[in-house]
């Protein structure tokens, strides 16, 4: 009896040293893993169309067209970051000026702006599954409305949007 006690022991700790071994850590996304990254716009002014002169939009509100909510894009600085969808091969945004117009006779001024594009989806890792780039990306202004256009211009500028470490389109107004 003596002996059996060990050798059940030590064959209940082979067992589970065997049954954990095959486990793995938690597997999780680490921070700074590259995600689906943004569309980043800079806005430049349209008289003098060089990259540097930057010309902030007043009160600007940016709405995909067919949902209801606005995309918070904070305080305007020189550019902006909005999401494009990931499951088409286009977005439709509405991009108005002086939206607040509680404070003055200024009217607000909407244009529509699509962005044409192929999603790829590429692996990352187990824990953080997929990411969507988006390559050959394209964008061109709707029509005009009654309250005419604000946005003169568009340009790409990076055709393929892999980071958010430099603006992919010009807006120049």
């Amino acid at each position: 009896m003596k002996i059996c006690k060990p050798i059940s022991l030590f064959a209940i700790i082979m067992i589970i040293v065997y049954a954990t071994s095959g486990c793995e850590r938690d597997d999780i996304c680490a921070e700074g893993t590259p995600t689906t990254p943004f569309l980043i716009i800079k806005f430049i002014n349209n008289d003098t169309q060089i990259a540097t002169d930057i010309k902030r939009p007043v009160e600007l509100q940016i709405r995909a067209v067919g949902f209801d909510s606005i995309i918070d894009i904070g305080t305007v600085r020189d550019s902006i970051a909005i999401p494009l969808r990931t499951n088409t091969t286009s977005t439709e945004f509405e991009f108005t000026i002086n939206s607040d117009t509680t404070n003055d006779a200024t009217l607000a001024n909407t244009d529509i702006v699509s962005f044409q594009y192929t999603p790829i989806e590429e692996y990352v890792s187990s824990a953080c599954g997929f990411r969507v780039v988006y390559n050959a990306i394209t964008a061109s202004e709707g029509e005009a409305g009654t309250d005419g256009d604000w946005i003169r211009g568009i340009s790409e500028q990076r055709t393929n949007v892999t980071d958010e470490t430099a603006a992919h389109i010009f807006i120049f107004h």
